[in-house]
Parts: structure tokens; C-alpha cells; sequence
């Protein structure tokens, strides 16, 4: 492949790049968030003893139900979260592989058709080395 060719597979890649992080970025995000949505709603028990003058125990039992099935909620979206972020771990992984292994290949074919050019025109120079004055 010649140098700009491998240019422009190696701006395709770096599409693919970005593109792979940028899911796997979203897919921690979303964990963190429901990461903290747990804490938050693991703490509305103790929220809700603290309120105990002013919060029935019906309304705290409530609370502490609909608080429990959403961290239900939440850790069941989790534990499918982690297998997509190893999903997209391993995309990305391999997407950076591909983009460091063709920028190898580009500054490969760059310094070859350096070499090459500097070649030639060393073959191509007039013989005697004073410029053709004679």
C-alpha cells in the first residue's frame, strides 16, 4: 500500500477509535451514576430514622420498600452493564492496537518512500560528483 493510501485506512481507524472509547466512556459513566444512585437511595433508610418524629412508620415502610426495589433495579443494571464494558474494553483495546499498529506502517512506508526517492536521485545524479562541470 503506498503511504497515502495507508493515510487514509489510518483515518478510518482512528474513526473506529474514537467511536469505541466514546462507548466504553459511556457505558462507565452509566455505571457510575448508578453507582451513586445506590448510595443515595441505600441512604434514604437512615434519612428516613432521622425524620422519625415526622415520618409515620407506614410512610417510612414505603419508603424503605420502593428505596430497596429500586437498588434492585439499579444492581441489575449493573451486573448487564459489566458485561458490556468488558465487551467494550476489549473493542477498544483492540481499536487502539489497530491505530498504533497502522501508524507504524504509515511512518514505515514514509521513511520506504524516503529512501527510495533519496535512491533515485542518488542513481540519477550525473557521475563525477562535481555537478556535470568539467
Amino acid at each position: 500500500m503506498t503511504p497515502a493510501a495507508l493515510e487514509r485506512l489510518a483515518g478510518l481507524v482512528e474513526v473506529r477509535k474514537a467511536r469505541d472509547l466514546a462507548r466504553l466512556e459511556g457505558l462507565v459513566a452509566e455505571d457510575r451514576r448508578l453507582e451513586a444512585d445506590i448510595a443515595a437511595l441505600a441512604a434514604t433508610g437512615a434519612s428516613d430514622l432521622a425524620e422519625a418524629e415526622t415520618l409515620p412508620l407506614v410512610q417510612q415502610g414505603l419508603r424503605a420498600r420502593w428505596a430497596d426495589a429500586r437498588i434492585r433495579a439499579a444492581r441489575a443494571r449493573r451486573a448487564g452493564l459489566a458485561a458490556a464494558i468488558r465487551a467494550a474494553r476489549a473493542a477498544a483495546v483492540q481499536s487502539l492496537g489497530k491505530h498504533r499498529a497502522l501508524e507504524d506502517l504509515v511512518a514505515r512506508a514514509d521513511r520506504d518512500a524516503r529512501r527510495a526517492r533519496a535512491a533515485r536521485a542518488e542513481r540519477d545524479a550525473p557521475a563525477g560528483g562535481n555537478g556535470g562541470a568539467v
